[in-house]
């Protein structure tokens, strides 16, 4: 069943721990892992940046895309432009064109003065001329040193769309329940991983690290908050075989749902595919 025929949140896969891997090959594992939709993080492969070539392969695997990643990380620092305001722009025409109703942003960094204003004055409108919304998403402290200049609610406060990073906040030291009381009326969009709390961010599956994910899963589900959530998770210990994969895919999504239905996880419930820990 995939997590588009329940009510509820609804459960999304992402192309981002998957970026060195074909895009065609990517999204028929994410459907055949029972997905219905896939966020698209846009990268340094061209086909990530090319519209027909992703609503091609969507449309193939069954997929539908509502949310691109823009290509804000250090590694992908070059792609779309190195000028935080024409990189957004650019990854928001992206977004209209693949049809995704959201793109996922990260903040300047804290000296990046004048791109923050705009991120925070005018982005918004810019993207809502385009049939987007504009969300921020939570950021973390790098070896102890703050380089980006939204971390905190209170810093995501001043944008009126918020994607909510769990692992992000455990980074942070950030409380999930604090952060969800504070901003769930802003908050269109959710990255759910857990967080293995080793001080980096670490994406790990459900239930293998240090966050209430179960309770606070549980707690997003009663409150009858309806967004998407995308399971951004580090997909590299299950990339030997396409079945490893979706295995692993497959029973993360099982995971989330039961959370976000307000069910337990078995007792020992190891993700289809998973090595031993």
């Amino acid at each position: 069943m995939t997590g588009r025929s329940r009510p509820g949140p609804r459960l999304v896969a992402s192309t981002g721990a998957l970026l060195t891997t074909p895009l065609g090959w990517v999204m028929d594992a994410v459907a055949e892992a029972g997905f219905s939709a896939i966020e698209v993080l846009l990268g340094h492969d061209p086909e990530t940046r090319d519209p027909d070539k992703v609503l091609g392969f969507a449309r193939q695997a069954g997929l539908d895309v509502p949310v691109v990643h823009g290509p804000y990380m250090l590694l992908l620092r070059r792609v779309l432009g190195t000028d935080y305001v024409e990189k957004t722009r650019r990854s928001v025409e992206l977004a209209r064109a693949m049809g995704a109703g959201l793109l996922v942003a990260h903040a300047p960094f804290r000296w990046e003065h004048a791109a923050r204003r705009w991120a925070e004055l005018q982005a918004d409108d810019e993207a809502r001329e385009h049939g987007v919304r504009f969300g921020m998403e939570n950021l973390f402290p790098v070896a102890g040193q703050t380089f980006s200049s939204v971390v905190t609610p209170a810093q995501l406060e001043a944008f009126n769309h918020v994607v909510f990073d769990t692992s992000h906040f455990g980074v942070a030291g950030i409380e999930l329940f604090d952060a969800w009381e504070a901003l769930a009326g802003r908050v269109a969009h959710r990255h759910v991983s857990d967080y293995l709390g080793h001080g980096r961010d670490s994406h790990a599956p459900i239930g293998t690290g240090v966050l209430p994910l179960e309770a606070f899963l549980a707690h997003v589900g009663r409150s009858g908050w309806v967004g998407t959530v995308t399971l951004e998770l580090d997909c590299r210990p299950f990339l030997d075989t396409r079945d490893s994969l979706v295995g692993f895919l497959a029973g993360e999504r099982e995971k989330a749902r039961l959370l976000l239905d307000g069910q337990a996880l078995p007792a020992i419930a190891p993700t289809a595919g998973e090595p031993g820990r």
